[in-house]
């Protein structure tokens, strides 16, 4: 769980082996606040067009610290 001020890290647990098969992969995570019936799309990342945050309060907090500059995101 997340802290109030604090840094938090979002970990993937998708893996695979380097070399065992080409890949391509853009990152999305999704927030449901509590009692809300949908989740939100609060970030996305992929090579071409970078960081995309949701406005409002993750806007500034949130940032993708994954792979860059490369179509196999780990």
């Amino acid at each position: 769980e997340a802290v109030l001020g604090d840094s938090f890290r979002l970990l993937c647990i998708a893996c695979k082996r380097r070399s065992e098969t080409p890949a391509q992969a853009e990152g999305e995570w999704f927030f449901r606040p509590e009692g809300a019936p949908h989740f939100q799309k609060i970030l996305h990342y992929s090579p071409e067009e970078g960081q995309w945050v949701a406005p409002g309060p993750f806007d500034g907090v949130l940032t993708w610290n994954g792979s860059r500059g490369t179509r196999d995101l780990q």
